[in-house]
């Protein structure tokens, strides 16, 4: 594994791959993984996922993931800042965050080299914007959109917990986040533990949680959830048609982005789309406690489809 901080779009942006470095001579590689995150878009979430997959993928397909615009702020050595969200907004909004993959697969990625592209979460609505980018589609071979938020997420029951309690407790107590970030770290570090005791999350995302509790990164992980709120609202049955081919979907059975509704709407829209209902009860964030199922659920479905594994 190696990371970095790649300035794109004008942005430090936290990248990690198996496999290959993105600045490494791909011209002998025929194909790479590429995830895009769901929101928070913090790489260190889907760390022992894409380290799971990349063993599930016996190591012949590199792997990689770009982080969010934003969602971290950039390492010590960095050439670059991550600016301040305010008078900034268009960087950082759903159109920002597109344009960021864009330019990055576009710069890193050569167009003689295929991409299964991974989406998660709200990744999976950027995956199938993504695609008309005619630059971008040329290159892909299959999309794996996984719990996808691709439609009426403020009306699931995810959604109107954000926007009816999550938001205004974070417009009330959002000045409580600096005064976090000022305390000692061993201080810091044991709040996050004692929170991930009580919701029983592993202490390996520690590390991540406390970037994500800096107010500068959580400021933009709401500002694009608010985003997200506001756009991602009826489904795009034109772009669905249109990259049909090009499409797997992974829906969850206790989502509370996207209820078993959805799945059964897409399908009826779509007889005959591409899509999936888990069987194994994984959660809608499975990076926190299903990176091994969900590991060997991707395998499976990049197998069909890649040549470097037949």
């Amino acid at each position: 594994m190696k990371e970095g901080f790649i300035t794109i779009c004008g942005v430090p942006t936290h990248i990690t791959t198996w496999g290959r470095w993105i600045e490494e001579d791909l011209v002998d590689v025929p194909e790479i993984v590429l995830c895009i995150p769901g929101n928070p878009g913090l790489v260190g979430f889907y760390t022992e996922f894409l380290h799971l997959l990349y063993q599930q993928l016996q190591q012949k397909i590199p792997v990689w993931i770009i982080g969010h615009l934003g969602h971290e702020e950039s390492s010590e050595n960095s050439e670059t800042e991550v600016p301040c969200l305010k008078g900034n907004e268009k960087v950082f909004d759903l159109d920002g965050q597109l344009q960021h993959k864009s330019e990055f697969i576009q710069r890193f990625v050569p167009a003689n080299t295929k991409i299964h592209l991974i989406g998660h979460s709200i990744g999976a609505w950027m995956v199938i914007q993504l695609l008309e980018h005619q630059l971008v589609r040329e290159r892909v071979t299959k999309c794996y959109l996984l719990f996808p938020t691709i439609e009426r997420m403020v009306d699931s029951s995810n959604g109107w917990n954000f926007t009816k309690i999550g938001v205004p407790i974070y417009n009330i107590l959002g000045f409580a986040i600096p005064l976090f970030n000022r305390l000692p770290k061993f201080l810091q570090s044991l709040g996050v533990k004692v929170y991930f005791w009580l919701l029983n999350i592993p202490k390996t995302f520690i590390d991540t949680a406390l970037e994500y509790s800096k107010a500068p990164v959580m400021e933009k992980v709401v500002f694009l959830a608010k985003d997200e709120m506001a756009r991602v609202r009826n489904l795009d049955c034109n772009l669905i048609e249109k990259h049909l081919p090009l499409l797997k979907l992974y829906y969850g059975t206790t989502d509370g982005w996207v209820p078993v509704e959805y799945y059964n709407d897409l399908c009826s829209k779509f007889p005959h789309i591409d899509a999936e209902l888990d069987k194994e009860q994984i959660d809608h964030a499975f990076v926190l406690r299903n990176s091994g199922n969900m590991a060997r659920i991707v395998s499976r479905m990049i197998s069909k489809y890649s040549n470097s594994l037949k």
